[in-house]
Formats: structure tokens, sequence, C-alpha cells
């Protein structure tokens, strides 16, 4: 069995009773693999109840399968042309993700021996996958990268869940002459007074503002505080206009639905790879609060084939 693990996923369920009809829905192949697979992930829960008409091209086709939570289908041959889909769907909606995840590929196995023949003798049918996920949550936290370059970026995220978090602005104040470094927080707004020399200029570096927020509990309650990606925080922060953290978001739903769709992202070493299809959480029932899940581990299985695709 291939053992894939990443560090970013999301667990959608579906959020409407009635599904929507759309037409010419492009379609991409799944590697050298005849299956072909929507683009757009927010039309990829295909109603089963509907019709679905497949184009190669200009030309109708009859796909040889349907995987309807997945916006797939299987051809008889490769397509010549665009593969499109009218199709009607579900809108889902994202009720949380995990933190890090690992999932196990392999093949369901079939004894196809001959009758009176005394070796056993396998051969696959159906491909399956299962995997471990950790650290649920349900929310995406707010967060600020400045952009200043030269080793002098941070990165504040916000310790408070979702939206709430965009409400926390940082800035940076240089003022006066030969003044220290300093923290004041009111509400939810955290002033940095930067160390100031004899002529005014700042001297505090984007590392000493890190120590200075870490040591200021006030400003701890608010944010967590790290030197960027690509930052070792020697240079000199200077000046930041008062700005608020942003992206924070609430997921949708307080119990889950008896469909789950899981996208897991990994990187192949090549590029990043979206893994999705239809999961089961194991000893989770539809009557489990989201919210109770939040930091747990949960195994999981996929229902039906798990697509690979790159992006």
């Amino acid at each position: 069995m291939a053992k894939i693990r990443g560090n970013v996923s999301a667990i959608y369920m579906q959020t409407s009773a009635a599904s929507q009809s759309a037409t010419g829905t492009a379609m991409s192949r799944v590697g050298t693999t005849l299956w072909y697979i929507v683009t757009s992930a927010t039309k990829a829960y295909w109603d089963k109840s509907q019709a679905i008409t497949i184009y190669d091209g200009v030309t109708e086709v009859t796909p040889e399968e349907i995987d309807y939570a997945n916006g797939a289908v299987r051809l008889a041959a490769a397509a010549s042309g665009s593969v499109t889909a009218d199709h009607y769907y579900f809108a889902v909606s994202q009720v949380g993700g995990f933190r890090a995840h690992s999932i196990d590929e392999g093949m369901d196995m079939q004894e196809c021996a001959c009758f009176g023949d005394s070796n056993e003798v396998y051969e696959p049918i159906l491909p399956n996958a299962s995997g471990q996920a950790e650290g649920f949550f349900t929310t995406v936290d707010s967060s600020l990268t400045t952009a200043k370059g030269s080793n002098k970026d941070l990165t504040f995220t916000s310790r408070v869940l979702g939206v709430a978090g965009d409400d926390i602005s940082v800035e940076c104040v240089v003022s006066g002459n030969d003044t220290p470094l300093s923290i004041s927080v009111a509400a939810s707004d955290i002033t940095i007074y930067s160390a100031t020399d004899g002529s005014g200029d700042a001297t505090s570096t984007a590392r000493d503002i890190r120590d200075a927020l870490e040591a200021d509990e006030d400003a701890m309650a608010l944010i967590k505080v790290a030197l960027a990606s690509g930052s070792d925080g020697s240079g000199v922060f200077g000046a930041l206009s008062h700005t608020h953290l942003a992206g924070g978001v609430d997921f949708a739903g307080d119990r889950f639905s008896e469909d789950l769709i899981g996208v897991f992202y990994w990187d192949s070493g090549a590029s990043l790879i979206r893994t999705s299809g239809v999961i089961q959480l194991e000893k989770v029932s539809i009557k489990t609060s989201v919210k109770e899940l939040v930091g747990k581990t949960i195994n999981f299985k996929f229902i039906g084939p798990a697509y690979d695709r790159s992006g």
C-alpha cells in the first residue's frame, strides 16, 4: 500500500436540499486513466437523481461509470476533444479541516484461481483508501504578514478563532529620540512603539519586536507572532500603519451530514497534489457536534475511489 502525508485538508458537506443545473462544465483527465473529473470543485457533488450528459468536443458520449460524489466519469476511450458535462450539482460548504493527515492507498483483491487449481491467485478489483487525520479545526485564523523585505518581516496570527480575529489590529509607531521599545494593548488594538536612536530613527529589529510581543501577556492573549518565511528578523522593522488581521473564517454547520467530502493536499515532490473523495469518519455519528471534534485525531475511510489531481 502507498502512503501519502500532508499538512492541509478540508472537509465539506452538502448545504442545499435542491440541486442546481450547470451546462458546459469543463472536465480534466485524471493522469493517463480514462477518468475525467470536473475542474471546478464547487460543482463536483453531482445529483444522481438527475440526468448527466457528457460531451467529447461537440459529440455526446456515454460514460462507462459515473462517480457522482466527485463529479467524475470514466469513458470507454480517451477523449479526442475537450470533455464537458451538463449536470446538476449540490452546493457544499466547508465544515472544518485537519492540520495533518496520512492516507494509505491500496486495492481490494479477489481470488481468481481456476477450478481444480490448488494455487491461490488474487487479482486487484477496486482501489481503496483510508487514513488518519490530526488536529481537527472548525475555523480559519486571521493573520497578517508584513512585506517589508530585507529580513524585516513578521507574521501575526490571531488566537481569537474565526472571523472575530479580523477585529485585531497591529500598528508600529516610530516617534521621539532615544525611546525604548514598548508594547501597548487596548481592547483588540496592539501598538508597538519602536526603540529609536538620538536622531529619532527606529532601531528595533523584527526579532526584537517578536521577543517584546511574546513577553507581553495582553498581546499574547490576542495573537501569536513569528518571523515570516524567508526573514531571519535581523532587519529594522520600522513603522507600520494601523492594520487589521484578515482572512478569518467561521465554517458552517454544527453537525455532520451522512455524506462528507474530504480534500487532502500533499507534495509529490514535483507538484502540489489534491486527493479528494467521499469519506466516512470512523466512530463519529451524524449526531456528533462538529465542535466536539476540535483538536482530535480521527480515522477515516474513502467510500468509493479517491482521485488525485494537481493544484
